[in-house]
């Protein structure tokens, strides 16, 4: 593995204009993935993991948003590249996976069209319009993209390809459109694949297939990903390390074993104590209260109103953060002497059955 990361962000901020006033969405996220390796964000909804990922990719615009801070994507510093130059690295080296597969995809184009102009151009925008025209009209090139698109459909476990190429959105199941979604991103061969809570809007059994899938692919190539999910246990299931998300703050990150032997947040323990387990022993807990509004933050710590251990310094002052190890940090004041958090008792319970946690499908 490289000594650089395939991607690094610093400080990285967005906030937003509004009627409401300004929003302080997303501050001072730190995140890198090594080349490899499969990263996650987890979080709440409304917690900003989305708004952080179309923030590396140049997907917001500029105003109503307000972005700041550095991305380096294989040493390419990706805020000071022109637009051009973003949209070829778009569709080409940079792949995403969108949340919803209905809306990911064009409804009046049949999936052959909208799969066979990736595989023919990726985020190649470079050559103008009149070569792009030139291009599809190119029954040789056409053939070849159709190939690709065929054995890719066949690599991610597309029933009948063939007649998939055909159809229009509406006509495919969500399990189907996923699958095309999925081809699409990975036709190019990406470096890397950014992923918004694939399949969370499926049941959970085509869920799990489809992670599984995607999982099984990225190992057959020299590939990273950087997932989205607010299931802590989806995250367990396929990541190496796991930052955690709340109020747009990384509020902890670790390899993913060390987040369930020893969490070290608060809101890291309540998240654990949410996963539902397979013996049924107990009912899954959870954390009372919902994400702060963007537009009037809560001083000092944003947990500060639903953490069970929030005193006045917590409500005055922002928190710190505290290393436990190489890659292993939470930014929280509550630290006893010996470098852990207070836990509560269902957690500790939750912590020591981590082997009986059920990853699932999103909730």
């Amino acid at each position: 593995m490289s000594s650089d990361p395939l991607l690094e962000v610093a400080d990285l901020s967005v906030g937003f204009d509004g009627f409401d006033g300004y929003a302080d969405v997303v501050g001072d996220v730190d995140l890198r993935v090594e080349r490899g390796e499969i990263v996650t964000i987890v979080g709440e909804t409304g917690c900003g993991k989305s708004v952080t990922t179309k923030a590396i990719t140049g997907l917001l615009e500029e105003p109503p948003a307000h972005v700041d801070g550095s991305v380096e994507f294989d040493g390419m510093d990706l805020r000071e590249l022109s637009e051009d130059q973003r949209e070829s690295l778009n569709g080409d080296r940079l792949g995403m996976i969108f949340q919803n597969p209905l809306s990911g995809l064009n409804p009046v184009f049949t999936i052959g069209e909208q799969l066979i102009d990736t595989a023919m151009f990726g985020g190649k925008n470079d050559d103008g319009i009149l070569s792009y025209f030139r291009r599809r009209r190119s029954t040789a090139d056409r053939e070849n993209a159709r190939d690709r698109v065929v054995k890719m459909l066949r690599e991610v476990q597309m029933p009948d390809p063939e007649a998939v190429l055909d159809s229009y959105p509406s006509e495919l199941s969500g399990g189907m459109r996923q699958r095309a979604l999925i081809a699409q991103a990975l036709l190019n061969e990406p470096d890397l694949l950014i992923a918004d809570e694939p399949g969370s809007a499926l049941d959970v059994t085509v869920h799990d297939r489809i992670l599984s899938l995607l999982t099984d692919i990225i190992e057959d190539r020299d590939m990273s990903i950087l997932m989205i999910t607010h299931n802590l246990g989806v995250a367990r299931q396929v990541s190496d390390r796991i930052y955690i998300m709340y109020g747009g703050r990384i509020v902890e990150t670790a390899p993913t074993e060390e987040i369930f032997e020893e969490a070290h947040h608060p809101y890291t323990q309540g998240l654990i104590a949410s996963i539902p387990q397979l013996s049924g022993e107990e009912m899954a807990g959870g954390i009372d209260g919902s994400v702060p509004k963007y537009t009037d933050p809560p001083s000092g710590c944003r947990f500060h109103p639903r953490c069970p251990y929030a005193d006045e310094q917590c409500r005055q002052s922002p928190p710190p953060e505290v290393s436990f190890g190489e890659d292993s940090h939470a930014v929280c004041v509550r630290h006893t002497d010996d470098g852990t958090t207070p836990t509560n008792e269902k957690t500790k319970r939750r912590l020591m059955k981590n082997g009986s946690v059920q990853t699932g499908g999103e909730r």
